[in-house]
């Protein structure tokens, strides 16, 4: 899986995606490959169907592995299902050793977009007060602009 992930970092999707798929007939049943898979399909190509299967498949046979809720969730963020995303979301964040930073900034943004702005605020602050570096002046941002969005929005007719 090293060397598949290696070969789609250096734009050689085909041919990563054909070692996965050839692991996956050694291990049909194993949830990080299928993680794997529907991460490659998610992130490096516009087949949402098979990023779905994989990342579903991911969960149904690992479902206390985290990462697969968290492409699931921005997958469904990428196709404007938000209440799906926040249900994947929140689901991963009880698996075993979540990146609590990356699920709650995805969660943040799930809220922004449905425009449930103090729930967006809530969600950054949360991520902001999981991380020290650079991520919080990101975060900050996400701060200030759900509450600028939140005030427009009381005051348009």
């Amino acid at each position: 899986m090293v060397d598949a992930e290696k070969l789609i970092y250096e734009n050689q999707l085909t041919e990563g995606l054909a070692l996965l798929d050839k692991l996956l007939y050694d291990e049909p049943g194993y949830g990080s490959l299928h993680n794997h898979i529907g991460w490659a399909y998610t992130y490096y190509t516009s087949d949402v169907e098979k990023a779905m299967l994989h990342l579903k498949m991911a969960i149904f046979f690992d479902a206390t592995y985290a990462a697969p809720y968290l492409h699931m969730g921005n997958l469904c963020i990428r196709t404007g299902c938000y209440t799906e995303a926040l249900k994947y979301l929140n689901k991963g964040l009880t698996a075993l050793n979540p990146n609590k930073v990356a699920f709650m900034e995805s969660i943040a943004q799930a809220y922004e977009l449905k425009k449930e702005y103090a729930k967006a605020v809530t969600a950054y602050k949360d991520a902001l007060a999981s991380t020290v570096g650079m991520e919080s002046e990101k975060f900050t941002e996400g701060i200030k602009r759900c509450r600028k969005k939140r005030w427009v929005m009381m005051f348009s007719f």
